[in-house]
Order: C-alpha cells, then sequence, then structure tokens
C-alpha cells in the first residue's frame, strides 16, 4: 500500500482528498518542491527549498500553513512509515478550497536514480519548441502551472533525448524542461539569468557556489543558441539528478560529446555535499 502525507495526517494513498473546489486543482494555483533523500541523510538544502515555496505561495497569495515548519519531521515519519531509506519526495502546497486552508501534500517513493552510464557518457537533449515566457512571474517560482515544461520533456521523450532545452521569447536559453543549465566555455561556467526565464534552483545555486569554491569562475548571463551549441561543456542540475552531462543537442555532439572535466568535477564536489550534508 502506498501512504502520503495530507493536512497533517499519513494516510493511504487511494483514501487522500482534495476538494474539487481547490484553486489548485481549477487554476494551478499552488507550488511544490521535489528533492532527494539519500540513505536517510537530511535533506540537501531543505531549507532552500522551504523558503523558495514560501516565495511563491507569497507570489501566489497562498497562506502558509504553520505545518510547513515542520515539513523535515513530516517528511521523516512518511518515509518510516513507507519503509524507505532512499526516496524522491515531493512536497505540493495547494490554495485549496474558497474559504478553507490550503492544502500540504507530501509524496515519496522509492529513489531510481539515473544510471551510472549517464553520468560517464552523457545524454541526448533537444531544443524544445515550446518557448519560456521570461515575463512572467510564473517563470520565477515552482508552480503547478508547469505545462511548458511537462511538454518540453515529453517531446524530448519521443525524440529518444532525456532532456528538453527551452528557450526564452528573445530566443536565449531559459532552462531545461525539469532542470537548470549550465554551459562551460573557456574555462568559465555560465548559467542564463533569472531574467532569463530560468527558476532560481537550489541546486543551480549549489553548483554556483561550489564552482567559485573550487577555483571555476561562474556566473549568470545571456547564452544565445550558438553559444549553447559552441559549448565546451554543457549540463543540467536538479535536486534528483545532480549534475547530468549533456552530449548531444538535436543529435549534434557538444565538443567531443563526451562529459568535460568541469562537469565530472562540479558533479563529484555536488555528490559530495549531498552525501556528507547532516
Amino acid at each position: 500500500m502506498s501512504w502520503v502525507y495530507l493536512d497533517g495526517a499519513i494516510v493511504p494513498e487511494a483514501q487522500a482528498k482534495i476538494a474539487a473546489s481547490d484553486h489548485g486543482l481549477l487554476f494551478g494555483r499552488g507550488v511544490f518542491e521535489s528533492f532527494r533523500v539519500i540513505r536517510g541523510r537530511p535533506i540537501f538544502r531543505l531549507e532552500r527549498h522551504l523558503a523558495r515555496i514560501q516565495d511563491g505561495a507569497r507570489v501566489l497569495g497562498i497562506a502558509v500553513p504553520a505545518a510547513l515548519s515542520g515539513a523535515e519531521a513530516s517528511v521523516e515519519n512518511l518515509l518510516e512509515h513507507c519503509q524507505l531509506d532512499d526516496a524522491r519526495v515531493r512536497l505540493t502546497l495547494t490554495a485549496g478550497a474558497p474559504g478553507a486552508a490550503p492544502a500540504l501534500l507530501i509524496q515519496a517513493r522509492g529513489a531510481t536514480d539515473y544510471s551510472a552510464s549517464m553520468y560517464e557518457t552523457g545524454v541526448p537533449a533537444v531544443i524544445a519548441r515550446v518557448r519560456r515566457n521570461e515575463t512572467s512571474v510564473l517563470s520565477r517560482i515552482k508552480s503547478l502551472n508547469c505545462l511548458d515544461g511537462v511538454l518540453a520533456r515529453e517531446e524530448a521523450r519521443s525524440a529518444g533525448a532525456v532532456e528538453a532545452l527551452l528557450l526564452n521569447t528573445a530566443g536565449a536559453l531559459a532552462e531545461g524542461g525539469g532542470s537548470n543549465v549550465f554551459v562551460v566555455r573557456g574555462g568559465g561556467l555560465v548559467t542564463p539569468r533569472i531574467d532569463d526565464g530560468a527558476l532560481p534552483g537550489v541546486t543551480r545555486e549549489a553548483v554556483l557556489e561550489l564552482a567559485k569554491t573550487n577555483g571555476v569562475p561562474a556566473g549568470e548571463a545571456p547564452i544565445s543558441l550558438d553559444e549553447l551549441m559552441t559549448a565546451d561543456e554543457v549540463f543540467v542540475t536538479n535536486a534528483v539528478a545532480g549534475v547530468l552531462p549533456i552530449a548531444t543537442i538535436d543529435g549534434a555532439p557538444i565538443e567531443s560529446g563526451s562529459p568535460g572535466e568541469a562537469t565530472r568535477m562540479l558533479g563529484e564536489a555536488l555528490g559530495r555535499a549531498m552525501r556528507e550534508q547532516g
């Protein structure tokens, strides 16, 4: 039996109920966070995930429930109930039904990590047809209105790729369908700006800090499609995949088509940070 946490109680997934008039269901008015639990260790940068969900809730006018402050204990209780040690966890906060409190839902499932070969050889990506609207407030929060990313990733799967990369309305790189994107050029690391349509990712923030700690110049700047395609290295990041190398984009190899030195180093550094937190 599968279990979830919903509004203070752990219940069978089949019995979990959210009101039909919940604005999260009707209008996508809600926010969420996804993260990885490794061998029962504390969640990497959980405080940043919780801060981001609170920021998003404020933008959407959702009252933050007091239960959110106890999210770590709630996750631990759910994992114990589900007998999970390694897991992917999603925390969702909906606006709730009119006149009712917001709904707080936590789901967990056993981790199915990306294969080691993906990190060793890199993965294929495509440029998505869908564009990111960098002028929308929704591009800056992790809201339930994430269909552009969903459609982009479906496009990637249809093409036999692992990730889709989205351009913004001006034609500059924004982010991946479910990730942030980094480009290595001339020994320096660059990622699109928030103003370009990039989500302020928690793992993105960590990688920028780790790059600087390890002597790699790193920053945010607009990235054109040509700069992306002629980069020395390209990789994507999120809380589950970590640092995932991109080998090809629309079938064209990035440099040699194999993960580069900076990508490998940052992936290892992030992995250590995630394992050692606690």
